[in-house]
């Protein structure tokens, strides 16, 4: 009897600690959004298309948040049509950390946005005067 106590406490101290682990990974992975501000309700990542670059279109945005450290910058934007998503503030890779010297808060911006390997991720930005 003791032994199956035990078994079934052993059990479920396990099964705790896995879910316990399995939430922290997903909230390090929402950690750099979240933190930031980021809302992304309705968007379906599953659903963005590859597009080469000169396929992508200009977006218009403004800039609430630069990282130079995660090579990431926090955009406030309108639709991004080549992307399918629609307006929203997120957080977005950049392929060249030189983009980011360019940008500071409340920057008005036109962007690309391509998707490389499954990353929405900026090839393209420019301040607007």
């Amino acid at each position: 009897m003791k032994k199956s106590i035990y078994a079934v406490a052993t059990t479920a101290a396990a099964v705790f600690g896995f879910a316990a682990l399995a939430m922290n990974a997903q909230a390090d992975q929402e950690k750099g959004g979240k933190d930031m501000g980021m809302d992304m309700g309705g968007m379906n990542m599953d659903s963005m298309k590859s597009h080469s670059a000169g396929r992508a279109s200009m977006t218009e945005g403004v800039v609430r948040g630069v990282d130079k450290a995660n090579k990431s910058i926090l955009l406030k934007h309108g639709p991004i049509e080549n992307m399918h998503m629609g307006a929203m503030t997120m957080a977005f890779v950049v392929k060249d950390v030189a983009m980011l010297s360019k940008v500071k808060d409340g920057d008005k911006v036109k962007f690309s946005v391509e998707n490389i390997d499954g990353v929405a991720t900026i090839t393209a930005l420019n301040v607007e005067q």
